[in-house]
């Protein structure tokens, strides 16, 4: 065993080192796991051999005729772990089992977007390259002193990183690709109707809604059943008579149309019986069809279509691609998590694998209709080797731990951490009817992710609502719009490789023992220098815990020194933001104009950082006011009703997209 296991003997494995593996297993068909000392196993390879990086090894085990195969690394009593894409019910996974297996279950446990990738504060990170289903068991209850990976089959190959939690993220972007920054519309306002009623009608009321509260409508997303029947690629010509006037008049206004996708056609459609005819859907071992209920419809039975198949994807992006040639900017590619393991795909991948694949044939289909072009997508289910946005998923319209908001802010957190820094959820969750209280907070919550979109069962219209939902809304619409330079500086950083664009606790302040702080995971950095803590229950006292450093305290209009607990009665109109001291936030006063404000917390003194835009006045918070008698720029009242009536405004010398504007006294 010495021998194979080679890295032993050649020093990959230091004495002591957290990462070396203590144990291996395996289990045959139908039989039970055995475990064996990771040097001193019979009947099982195992090889280890150091990447070129230097800072990651790699680890194969292999057993002829075994159904599975585990590996386990001691763990200590006390440390953290991360990872395992986007999460629901926790963000610390130590204590949990993980499954690498895509799921149509978007709470507790379950994930639309799994990752093979578990990262601890242990100083190394875990990485299946494969696709084949996996689970990681945690220091789980019943095993508690081992982080152990089980994997199908007869073969397992894991990636081990080392370094702190900023390098194994770094390296997993290294080793997946950066997320695919989308084009800035994206970063918009983005409204969805209900599918069950969605008609021109209703198309024209989201346009007439936003026109009411003085707002642009960057997105309109045409929800399921736009088509005359799924897949023909075609709009319902009953629900929109003049569906092409309707796309042409809203892209004048500056709307963009994205359209509803499913992976099936439905039997006994024209699409169903063209893409059988032509082998696009999905059989079993014995080359016979597979239908499902989608999504547990009990109205529909479907065929799903075999994106592996090259003439099917071809199919499907010609489609595809001249919608987009008429006018569609856009698609929403819902579902993909359907598969059932006994299916058979044209690549001849099966079972669980071709499971955990589907979505990546699905998605990458849906992307090549763009010809190279920045892909308009956003998908609820996806793989690790497609980054493109996503939105969260089904939550429940409330207060639900594993549901409900909170549920959302963890989600956001943990799939940016997995490479999804383009992520929302449906504003007001999706299943239910939300409170004002539900409501207001979860928009407070949207503002401050890249995705601001209304969506949902039921009326998510705040037109029709009372007046505090259309005031909250409003409001904070108008901030998420103004924060579009902060979304494209920190999403290009994303998507160059560098930090997430949203950042939980532990990645940007890791010499914190986060484990001891209660809701850690309901508070998260956007960028380097915002602190955004939603309310995410019922009643209004929140406390949120300030890191070392100076920061202002949006809600108290005063800077406060970390470490330190802040707790605030919080009115529903308002949410608690902390910036650091020194921050530098460029807010758009005009996209299309690419004007700005530059709002300067602490210190005017230092070069600004105009990153493209056009700074018009800047907007000193609790520092030096060199500015008197200067007028105020329009959008004065608003950055004030922001950050408090005590700011100094400064006009610069000299405005420009570079350079130090200077200051005016």
């Amino acid at each position: 065993m010495s021998e194979m296991f080679s890295g032993i003997e050649t020093g990959l494995f230091p004495t002591g080192a957290a990462y070396r593996p203590v144990s291996v297993g395996w289990r045959n068909d139908g039989g039970s796991w055995q475990s064996s000392p990771i040097d001193g196993a019979d009947g099982i390879d195992v090889t280890a051999t150091a990447n070129a990086d230097g800072r990651s090894l790699r680890i194969v085990v292999t057993k002829t005729d075994a159904a599975a195969i585990d590996i386990a690394f001691a763990v200590p009593k006390k440390f953290q772990a991360f990872g395992g894409g986007e999460r629901f019910e926790t963000l610390d996974l130590r204590g949990h089992s993980v499954r690498y297996y895509l799921e149509n279950f978007g709470l507790g446990n379950g994930t639309y977007l799994p990752s093979p990738w578990i990262a601890t504060t242990l100083g190394y990170a875990v990485f299946l390259p494969d696709e084949a289903p996996a689970i990681f068991h945690v220091a789980a209850p019943f095993d508690p002193n081992v982080l152990r990976i089980q994997v199908e089959g007869d073969r397992l190959e894991v990636e081990i990183h080392l370094g702190s939690l900023s390098d194994l993220y770094s390296a997993l972007i290294d080793h997946i690709g950066p997320p695919l920054m989308p084009q800035d519309g994206f970063f918009g306002l983005w409204k969805a109707g209900d599918w069950r009623i969605e008609n021109a009608k209703t198309v024209q009321a989201d346009i007439d809604g936003h026109a009411q509260l003085g707002l642009p409508m960057s997105v309109k997303l045409i929800d399921a059943y736009w088509a005359s029947e799924v897949h023909s690629f075609a709009f319902d010509a009953q629900k929109y008579p003049d569906a092409w006037d309707m796309v042409s008049r809203m892209a004048e206004d500056g709307t963009d149309i994205y359209l509803w996708l499913c992976p099936w056609v439905v039997v006994g459609t024209k699409s169903f019986e063209f893409a059988k005819s032509k082998g696009y859907t999905i059989v079993d071992a014995k080359g016979e069809l597979i239908t499902r209920r989608p999504g547990a419809n009990p109205n529909i039975v479907a065929a799903l279509i075999d994106y592996s198949n090259p003439d099917a994807s071809a199919w499907w992006s010609d489609n595809l691609r001249n919608l987009i040639k008429q006018g569609i900017k856009g698609f929403k590619a819902d579902f993909g998590e359907q598969l059932p393991e006994h299916a058979v795909l044209h690549s001849g991948e099966t079972g669980g694998k071709a499971h955990n694949a589907f979505v990546r044939y699905y998605l990458e289909a849906t992307i090549a209709a763009f010809d190279g072009k920045v892909p308009a997508i956003i998908s609820r289910s996806g793989s690790p080797r497609v980054r493109a946005p996503i939105w969260s998923g089904d939550q429940t319209s409330d207060f639900c731990p594993k549901t409900g908001l909170s549920s959302a802010i963890r989600a956001a957190q943990s799939a940016a951490f997995g490479g999804w820094s383009f992520v929302g959820s449906d504003l007001g969750g999706y299943f239910g009817t939300p409170t004002t209280q539900v409501f207001a907070r979860w928009t407070q919550f949207s503002c401050f992710t890249p995705l601001m979109m209304l969506h949902g069962l039921g009326c998510r219209e705040p037109w029709d609502m009372d007046e505090t939902c259309v005031a909250v809304y409003t409001d904070y619409a108008r901030l998420h719009l103004a924060l579009l330079p902060v979304f494209q500086r920190y999403g290009r950083e994303a998507s160059e490789g560098g930090m997430p664009l949203m950042r939980m606790m532990p990645l940007a302040f890791p010499d914190i023992d986060w484990s001891g702080i209660n809701d850690w995971d309901q508070q998260y950095m956007l960028g380097d220098d915002i602190l955004v803590a939603p309310v995410a229950f019922y009643g209004n006292t929140r406390a949120v815990y300030l890191p070392d450093g100076d920061w202002y305290d949006v809600l108290a209009g005063e800077y406060v020194s970390g470490p330190v607990w802040r707790i605030h009665d919080v009115p529903l109109e308002k949410m608690p933001i902390f910036i650091a001291k020194g921050a530098r936030l460029t807010l758009a006063t005009d996209a299309s104009a690419k004007r700005g404000v530059q709002v300067v917390f602490g210190d005017a003194a230092r070069a600004a950082d105009a990153d493209g835009w056009t700074i018009d006045a800047l907007a000193v918070v609790g520092g030096a006011r060199t500015a008197t008698g200067v007028e105020k720029p329009e959008c004065a009242a608003t950055i004030e009703g922001w950050f408090g009536n005590d700011i100094g405004w400064v006009v610069p010398a000299e405005t420009g997209p570079t350079g130090d504007p200077g200051n005016r006294s």
